[in-house]
């Protein structure tokens, strides 16, 4: 799903309707954990598709079935930038 999403982000979804146009987490039988996007929603079915258009895969372009649909992408985390919490230099109690 690159230039969206690159290896090194989390993503954090919840199961939600499913919709043309999110990009979603699935658990497919022959590729494991998938990140596309929905290009068809039936009722038991989505097909799947890919933003990076130069790089074709193998479950994109023909339905698979709801039933391993994980859930819909909330946002993601880059883990590879350096991340810290910043805490005031002085105790809240004031010790």
């Amino acid at each position: 799903m690159f230039p969206l999403f690159a290896s090194g982000h989390l993503v954090v979804t919840c199961y939600s309707h499913a919709e043309v146009g999110k990009v979603v987490v699935m658990d497919l039988p022959i590729h494991g954990y998938v990140l596309k996007r929905l290009q068809r929603v039936e009722k038991h079915e989505v097909m799947l598709g890919s933003d990076n258009k130069e790089i074709s895969s193998s479950c994109c372009g023909i339905w698979q079935s709801k039933k391993h649909l994980i859930g819909v992408v909330l946002f993601s985390i880059n883990l590879k930038r350096k991340a810290f919490i910043k805490f005031p230099s002085k105790a809240v109690n004031g010790a």
